[in-house]
């Protein structure tokens, strides 16, 4: 009786051990994606932080060093935000085409200043989305 009472046990035992080792891999594998999650959201903010900083420090170089009105200023760099975001995704060519047309624009109406800090928010813009969108696909 002795016997098959030890015997039972042990096999408890084994079914106990490898339940322990399944649940600890499981656990190791759940951090494991948590933590790549955790590094994904930094990289995405990081990215967002450092666009807007880009932002206000073009908005601030046209208000300041260029001694443009900082309405016109805000406008113009908002809708190039907004062009670039429903844009990002086209091919080059029409990037380059879009960037061409806000310079040449610029030379038309005598704001050059204007639109060449436009011209690099839109470049930006289109940057920074395109590294949001790796990071979040990875």
């Amino acid at each position: 009786m002795e016997d098959k009472k030890s015997a039972v046990s042990n096999e408890d035992l084994e079914i106990v051990e490898i339940a322990e080792f399944k649940r600890g891999s499981v656990h190791r594998k759940i951090a494991k994606h948590e933590q790549r999650e955790r590094q994904k959201r930094h990289r995405f903010y990081g990215i967002l932080a450092l666009y807007a900083m880009g932002f206000l420090a073009v908005i601030l170089l046209g208000i300041f060093i260029f001694h443009l009105p900082a309405v016109q200023v805000c406008v113009v760099l908002a809708l190039e935000s907004v062009i670039a975001a429903c844009l990002y995704d086209v091919k080059n060519w029409i990037q380059i085409l879009v960037f061409a047309i806000g310079i040449a624009a610029g030379i038309v109406f005598g704001r050059l200043f204007l639109m060449l800090l436009g011209a690099a928010v839109y470049l930006g813009a289109v940057l920074a989305l395109y590294c949001m969108k790796r990071v979040l696909s990875d």
